[in-house]
């Protein structure tokens, strides 16, 4: 054991652990392999540990201090890779051959936290203020933890760097097969750790060491040369890119999605959808948004605070940044009534593209309801379009009206330079019905301008618009000709009957309460009946539900599950074998349960 100041000290095991004692308790970063390193030092008691990411060179002990009482905290983008470690490797499969992270590198055994560290925002232990930074490279949610103690700025990198200019193993940052998004992301946390301007690294492997100026940039220059070297083009760092449309508007031209900004003459502002900002987005399986955007709003617009964010759909890649601007400002969340508990509870829904925990809704806006701010008048109404949970949005200002679309408009019709077409994803649940409302709702409103998800703000061109009618009314024409359905959207829409929640995790001898939502997309009322089934062992009740559904509406129904004491698989689906106005179709909607 090594003292490093008054109140830290540093042992070496698998990996370097650094541990704090305050008021007689003790704190480790990281936590290495063996107990018994700590334990032969004099370290018989943990209170808490902070865990930098999910190798289990890192975090193995985690468990055993666990035990004897030590609260666990550790980077929330990692979770499942803690908490559902075993199914992972049970379910791992070895011909996934262009997955390059090794995810089965984590602990032993399943670790629940007592806390989530979460990006941009802070942990407390003693007095003690622990600000989370996200520091992807090494792993794709790894974080470092900035603190001050004994007249110290200290950064707990974890494995962003073994030493001044070194890192330990390269072979972590390649995410996926010959792909360098761990290698920008590594070079881009390398910049995010520079300017915290700390006195003290603590990396988890190497030496702890006080930084020079070319502690950083002798690392990012090796880096940024071995990406030219590949790439044949130097490395830039990103930097967001802000077009004045207005007075009062702005937009963010290289974020994915497109972000919106309104803006008033204080330094006060409202977002419409906020995208990732990044050369190389962790934008899939996992999501995670890096903020390279929040320095440059009141240095380049004099924005000091974003009061309110309005999402035009629940997409990860038009949500993204929306914790970021939670945890730095405060923002708040304005949505339809339809939207609220899908942008809340995403954890419910089998739904792509949905960011991994909810958002709170601050306001709900009825339709033809108006939303002020600033003396502005929003209006966000649910209209079915890329998908069935989607805003439009529109609103004055300077003259001008605005009406952001979201992604109804493909990105495919600007990056190809053609006509109109919409982004076309049926698991998003995009009824027939609605293809034709898309261009109409457009020309209904005539704005100036349109926002649109992936092609940036742009004048309004009623003559494209209503060559899109045409096209969309083909589009239609053709779905409804060659779908075998008694309407064209039950064969368009994947959850007409749907289970809520989606997926659970259970205890054995658990009971969960599932609701069905049956939509009945027909005009007239239809009869259905329900009979439900799951593996060996799970009591349903009821067994079976009949029901009618009255034409063009929605009903809901509940089955209660009971699982056993004891499991044989990891999964307990629950399944609704579905009769439709005497029409069998079948065991056409699940349910998960797994432990």
């Amino acid at each position: 054991m090594r003292k490093l100041t008054d109140h830290i000290f540093f042992i070496q095991d698998t990996c370097s652990i650094y541990g704090i004692t305050v008021n007689g308790k003790t704190l480790l970063i990281d936590c290495g392999t063996s107990p018994a390193t700590l334990e032969t030092n004099g370290v018989q008691e943990v209170n808490q540990v902070l865990l930098t990411h999910f190798h289990r060179d890192t975090c193995s002990a985690a468990a055993h201090w666990k035990r004897g009482g030590a609260q666990i905290v550790f980077p929330f983008a990692e979770k499942r890779f803690f908490e559902e470690t075993d199914i992972l490797k049970a379910s791992y499969d070895i011909y996934d051959n262009y997955t390059s992270y090794y995810p089965c590198f984590g602990p032993l055994d399943d670790l629940a936290p007592d806390q989530y560290a979460y990006d941009y925002e802070s942990v407390s232990w003693e007095g003690i203020r622990f600000d989370v930074i996200p520091l992807p490279g090494h792993t794709f949610g790894a974080v470092g933890y900035l603190f001050e103690l004994d007249g110290k700025q200290i950064l707990a990198c974890g494995d962003l760097m073994s030493g001044s200019g070194k890192i330990r193993d390269y072979f972590w940052s390649q995410w996926n097969y010959m792909d360098f998004q761990g290698h920008i992301n590594h070079l881009e946390s390398l910049k995010t750790a520079a300017g915290l301007n700390a006195d003290l690294i603590l990396p988890g492997h190497g030496e702890p060491f006080e930084p020079t100026e070319g502690s950083f940039s002798k690392l990012q220059a090796a880096l940024e040369e071995l990406y030219e070297l590949f790439h044949a083009q130097p490395y830039e760092y990103y930097r967001s890119e802000f077009r004045q449309i207005t007075e009062h508007v702005y937009e963010i031209t290289n974020s994915a999605a497109n972000t919106y900004i309104v803006r008033d003459d204080e330094g006060h502002a409202l977002f419409i959808d906020c995208g990732y900002t990044s050369n190389a987005p962790i934008s899939a399986n996992p999501h995670r948004y890096i903020d390279h955007l929040s320095p440059y709003l009141e240095t380049e617009l004099g924005i000091h605070t974003v009061e309110w964010f309005l999402p035009t759909h629940y997409h990860d890649d038009h949500l993204a940044g929306y914790p970021m601007l939670q945890a730095r400002y405060g923002t708040r969340v304005v949505s339809s009534p339809e939207l609220k508990d899908l942008l809340e509870h995403p954890e419910n829904y089998d739904m792509p593209c949905a960011v991994p925990h909810g958002m709170k809704v601050d306001h709900v806006v009825e339709r033809e309801e108006a939303f002020r701010w600033r003396e502005i008048d929003f209006f966000v109404e649910q209209h079915p379009g890329q998908t069935l949970y989607h805003h439009l949005i529109w609103f004055t200002v300077d003259g001008k009206k605005f009406l952001s679309v979201g992604d109804n408009i493909s990105g495919m019709s600007f990056r190809e330079q053609r006509d109109f077409i919409h982004s076309f994803i049926p698991k998003n649940r995009t009824p027939v019905s609605s293809y034709r409302d898309m261009p109409q709702q457009i020309l209904n409103a005539d704005p100036d301008y349109l926002f649109t998800g992936h092609g940036g703000c742009i004048s309004f061109d009623r003559a494209k618009a209503e060559r899109w009618v045409g096209w969309m009314d083909r589009w239609t024409d053709l779905f409804t000709q060659i779908l075998d359905q008694p309407h064209p959207n039950m064969g368009m829409d994947p959850h007409w009957v749907e289970f809520y929640p989606y997926k659970v995790r259970i205890q054995p001898g658990a009971t969960v309460a599932f609701n069905l939502n049956i939509t009945n997309h027909e005009a007239e009322a239809r009869t259905c009946t329900l009979h439900f089934r799951s593996v060996d062992g799970v009591q349903l009740s009821p067994a079976t539900i009949d029901l009618q559904v009255d034409g063009n509406t929605n009903t809901a129904c509940q089955v209660e599950a009971t699982f056993p004491m004891q499991f044989t698989t990891h999964a307990l689906p629950i399944v609704a074998d579905v009769t439709w106005n005497g029409r069998h179709l079948g065991e056409i909607a699940e349910a998960v349960a797994y432990w």
